[in-house]
């Protein structure tokens, strides 16, 4: 009914339109018709007729037998309805997650930009298990923002850790979340996803990857005197790092939180003795204080050599229903940086020092590895480099629109926010 031609450009057999979606749910047919924008490889809704083009893909349905069907299940996927839950919060998620893969698929379709580089997009889950179970030996995933929102899990999503581990995948949960052990990590995600079978060695949250570190840095010679470390984080973080062998001082405190210029000269860190500490590790503490910033502080200022870790740099994290930007533990991290003149050593994701730590400890070959996650500056970046292979979910931090703006903005993303090899709705239609 309303078709707004903008140009056309004869190729063979094929003329270039713009058209608006409502055309495609009206008429009978379109079998008679090739509806391209772009290159031949490029089609209608991101569905392309090219086999090895990047751009998703449902090669065994008609174009107007998909169309319709897309139009119509948005946002509910009837034939896939019986894996997801009846909790109001998991389908919005569900449904946002749908509408914004569509939002997408309008995208690549309908504009001019060239996107022969860009994302393979799977919208449906027959496609997302079929490419995963197929090509990937290892499947690492991010917690918060794809298995789960908060306390509200993803649609789906216990049934995919449950299938990919039924089929012999490695299946690891790696999180910038330094708050919690691997015993309370493990604890928390088999509560919520309802996966018994999940044990603490599939559980890298960045307090673990912190405390590896220091061994590796701190446990290698024949000094028998325990080594000790001074963090800035919670009771997990204090216990993975106690748990690895060390003193651990700082943690929770009930200390009042301020400190005055005579109170720091006069302040005798009695729990540090003349060494002072080996290490200063922080994470994301939620009742930081200027009085943990002086002692942290003070102490890398009498210890040159001591270790500064941080166990992630994320900016923020998203809370309430309106999104609203909670300072992740990079705000603590560059207070500290900025104070003491010193660099801290990342641990989480993005670091090369996590992607060491999973090769030695886990022997994961990178090109038969998916990492699945909501950002890119963290979990995308990471994953691609470390050579593996990344999935892009849509229920977490990064949105549609973020997507749209970087490939109108920069085309294949940037250094920090790369773009992702794939995109998908949501973590639940990996099950098979």
């Amino acid at each position: 009914r309303e078709v707004d031609m903008v140009h056309a450009t004869m190729w063979p057999c094929r003329v270039r339109f713009l058209c608006r979606s409502v055309v495609f749910q009206k008429l009978p047919s379109c079998s008679a018709f090739s509806f391209f924008l772009g290159p031949p490889s490029l089609a209608i809704h991101g569905h392309r007729t090219n086999p090895s083009s990047n751009v998703g893909y449902c090669p065994a349905s008609p174009l107007s037998t998909d169309w319709r069907r897309r139009s119509s299940a948005i946002p509910s996927v009837a034939e896939d309805e019986e894996i997801y839950t009846l909790a109001d919060v998991s389908e919005t998620i569900r449904r946002d997650s749908l509408a914004a893969m569509d939002e997408l698929l309008d995208y690549y379709s309908f504009s001019l930009t060239d996107f022969s580089d860009q994302p393979m997009l799977l919208p449906t889950p027959e496609e997302v298990s079929t490419y995963v179970h197929e090509n990937f030996d290892a499947v690492l995933f991010d917690c918060d923002g794809v298995l789960y929102r908060g306390t509200d899990v993803v649609p789906g999503a216990p049934e995919a850790v449950k299938s990919l581990m039924d089929s012999g995948k490695t299946v690891l949960f790696v999180t910038n979340n330094a708050g919690a052990s691997r015993s309370q990590m493990r604890e928390k995600l088999a509560r919520l996803l309802n996966v018994d079978a999940l044990t603490e060695d599939q559980m890298v949250g960045s307090s673990y990857s912190a405390a590896r570190y220091l061994q590796k840095m701190l446990l290698v010679d024949e000094d028998s005197s325990k080594k000790n470390v001074h963090v800035i984080g919670t009771e997990g973080l204090c216990e993975e790092i106690s748990n690895a062998g060390f003193g651990v001082t700082g943690g929770p405190s009930d200390d009042r939180p301020g400190m005055s210029r005579e109170e720091l000269a006069e302040y005798s860190f009695p729990e540090h003795g003349k060494d002072g500490a080996d290490a200063v590790v922080v994470g994301l503490d939620n009742d930081f204080n200027y009085r943990k910033l002086c002692v942290a502080n003070v102490l890398l200022q009498r210890n040159p050599n001591a270790l500064f870790v941080a166990t992630n740099e994320d900016a923020f994290d998203l809370v309430g229903v309106d999104a609203r930007h909670l300072p992740g533990n990079g705000a603590l991290v560059k207070a500290l940086e900025h104070s003491s003149g010193r660099k801290s050593v990342c641990v989480g994701k993005p670091s090369p020092v996590l992607s060491r730590l999973l090769a030695d400890d886990y022997g994961l070959d990178p090109e038969r590895t998916l990492f699945v996650g909501d950002r890119l500056d963290t979990d995308v970046r990471f994953g691609l480099d470390g050579g593996m292979k990344s999935a892009l979910v849509l229920t977490g931090c990064t949105t549609a629109e973020k997507m749209i703006e970087l490939g109108e903005a920069k085309g294949r993303g940037t250094e920090e926010e790369p773009l992702p090899c794939m995109i998908i709705p949501h973590a639940g239609m990996m099950s098979k």
